[in-house]
């Protein structure tokens, strides 16, 4: 589990629409069990809120040690994709694949 502030990835099942391709979103936390149960329960960002009303589900993919400017980083380089392991697994079959329990990743 990783103490403090974290910079968190999202992977939806599948993009919001067609026209919006969107399937990634990073966030920012300092106690992401909490942020994450507002993403489920639709008083999130208005990307998952979206997700929500879609009936498009989500899982956290990825979690780093870090604050706001980290974040914006991330945003900044808008490579959600080559972040995710995820979508990393479904292009490289051969990768490895390392399932954590969920409190593992809180």
């Amino acid at each position: 589990m990783i103490a403090g502030p974290v910079v968190y990835l999202l992977h939806f099942e599948r993009p919001i629409s067609e026209r919006d391709t969107a399937q990634h979103y990073i966030g920012y936390a300092f106690h992401l069990p909490s942020r994450i149960d507002q993403h489920l329960h639709g008083r999130g960002a208005r990307l998952t809120q979206v997700a929500k009303e879609r009936g498009i589900p989500f899982v956290v993919a990825a979690v780093w040690p870090g604050d706001r400017s980290y974040e914006r980083k991330l945003k900044n380089q808008k490579c959600g994709p080559k972040l995710c392991p995820i979508c990393r697994r479904a292009h490289d079959p051969r990768q490895l694949s390392l399932d954590l329990a969920e409190e593992d990743l809180l």
